[in-house]
């Protein structure tokens, strides 16, 4: 018995060492909001900790730890240290930063290039406008329709370019790729040609002249995507994009293995120029729809209020720009990107929209299925199949409107049949010919007790709370009126997205069984400032 004393003891100290270094590494974690402290200070209030566990426990505390990861990692290892391992990774995969991605030579090499190869003189130019980086601005004042921005066809990079002046080329024709792939592999051959030999690039001074990083989905880890997502339908959507581009760069490497140039392309490359077309593609509507890469003009800007577009102009040969408003000698000069919501330019551009500036283009997707244990689940399949919609369904709301179709699919989906011919009646009333349609009031309670029900569900899925998001906002010290950048405030960009996506859905909720729903939500937007309609 003597003899078990001293190995219980020791087990016990091994215990207590054990409990003491995870109360250290708990409490180091809760304190990365307040800075690093002194490993002495650490493990006092572990010790603190351990002998009232009560005393530094706090939810939010906790719940704020969570969503900050991403940014209060970097303060706790060091922003520089930080940097220094994320440019020895980049370099390791075939990437270099560039010390002064905005420098003045890049600038103007730019602009000689564009000169040089057929750039009218413009009435914009560019400039560095602040954490969006490059925007184009006024040289002069400009009036609605004015010609701000005009290139020629001989600037464009589209796939006839790309098929004529590639190296790959010939894989590409071979492989049928689309020409989002070619323009993605032609990026990366500039690219690495750029590195190599810069002074025999033609497209070295475009090259040099993109971001390292954009901010949209493809730089996120799976980490914050999972962190920062949960709940909002983006999340499904960011696992798509990912997933998309992850296909579309094995079978791109796959396809160019053997080739002499082969080791121009990887992973990381191919990454960075997939993530820089979700940012700077443009589908020229007038040119039967095709995909191009405009030098200058892809430095324009987003701005949900703005209604025009860059487009292919038949007369003048080129590519235009006219805005639709007055700009001021020094002003930016912004384009539309259509009509996106904050979480389509999250996980796409990698930016959030000012409060005030997007409440007409917000929306939420709510997704309806048909209840399987539904005595006649398989006719009302059969019914929405021959109206030529499916048993499950995804609504777009938004806050100034309900979305058609969204009462008579849901009423369709609650109500409860006697028969096949009742089946047949009701799909008939909700989805026939658009004069005679009719909500049956006899159905129209439940069909807006099921969307108020799933708004219910659907808020009930987010992470945190609205208090919780409005907290990170504060931390973050985002402005209402400016807009928010994933690269370096990428948790407040969710937050807000998640603001707006909640609103609505509450809004949507509490509005269902009011008279003239669309109206009311209307009457709001005209009464209550815009900012407001996200609180």
């Amino acid at each position: 018995t003597n003899s078990f004393v001293p190995m219980a003891s020791s087990r016990k100290s091994a215990v207590g060492a054990v409990l003491l270094v995870i109360a250290c590494w708990t409490t180091l974690q809760m304190s990365w909001l307040q800075g690093t402290p002194s490993m002495a200070r650490v493990e006092t209030m572990a010790r603190n900790k351990l002998s009232n566990p009560a005393r530094t426990f706090n939810p939010q505390l906790q719940l704020r730890t969570r969503l900050l990861t991403p940014q209060v990692r970097e303060s706790a290892c060091g922003r520089k240290d930080r940097q220094n391992l994320k440019g020895y990774a980049a370099k390791k995969a075939g990437i270099v930063k560039k010390a002064q991605p905005y420098a003045d030579e890049i600038r103007s090499n730019l602009v000689k290039w564009l000169q040089d190869e057929g750039m009218p003189d413009q009435n914009v130019e560019i400039r560095y406008v602040g954490p969006a980086g490059w925007g184009l601005v006024a040289k002069k004042p400009l009036k609605p329709g004015d010609e701000a921005i005009k290139i020629p066809e001989s600037l464009l990079i589209t796939s006839e370019k790309v098929l004529a002046e590639s190296k790959f080329a010939a894989v590409m024709k071979e492989k049928k790729l689309p020409e989002y792939w070619q323009l993605a592999m032609f990026l990366v051959e500039n690219y690495a040609m750029t590195e190599e030999d810069p002074e025999n690039c033609k497209y070295a001074p475009y090259i040099k002249s993109l971001p390292d990083e954009t901010g949209n989905v493809l730089e996120w880890t799976g980490r914050e995507i999972s962190d920062l997502l949960k709940g909002s339908p983006m999340e499904r959507l960011a696992y798509q994009m990912i997933s998309d581009v992850k296909e579309a760069v094995q079978f791109i490497l796959k396809s160019v293995k053997g080739h002499p140039n082969a080791y121009y392309m990887s992973e990381a490359r191919l990454r960075w120029a997939f993530s820089l077309l979700f940012s700077r593609v443009v589908r020229l509507t007038s040119r039967d729809r095709q995909l191009a890469l405009i030098p200058w003009a892809d430095m324009l800007n987003h701005k949900p209020d703005v209604q025009t577009y860059i487009d292919w102009d038949e007369k003048e040969q080129s590519v235009v720009f006219r805005p639709d408003r007055q700009y001021r000698e020094g002003e930016e000069v912004f384009v539309s990107y259509g009509p996106r919501s904050s979480g389509d330019l999250l996980l796409t551009y990698g930016f959030v929209p000012s409060t005030a500036s997007n409440p007409e283009t917000e929306k939420v997707d709510l997704r309806f299925v048909l209840d399987g244990y539904d005595p006649y689940a398989g006719p009302k399949k059969q019914a929405l199949k021959k109206y030529g919609l499916d048993s499950s369904w995804t609504f777009p709301l938004q806050l100034n409107r309900f979305p058609i179709g969204l009462v008579e699919y849901a009423c369709f989906l609650a109500f409860r049949p006697k028969s096949d011919g009742e089946v047949e009646f009701y799909a008939k009333q909700l989805f026939g010919p658009a004069a005679q349609r009719v909500i049956p009031a006899e159905i129209d309670t439940i069909g807006r007790d099921l969307i108020q029900q799933e708004c219910f569900n659907a808020l009930s899925r987010y992470r945190g709370s609205v208090e919780t998001d409005r907290l990170m906002l504060e931390e973050f010290e985002v402005i209402a009126q400016e807009s928010i950048m994933s690269q370096d405030k990428r948790a407040a960009a969710a937050a807000a997205v998640r603001l707006r996506e909640r609103a609505i859905l509450r809004k949507t909720r509490d509005a269902i069984f009011r008279k003239g729903s669309g109206n009311f939500i209307q009457k709001l937007l005209r009464r209550i400032p815009t900012a407001d309609l996200f609180s």
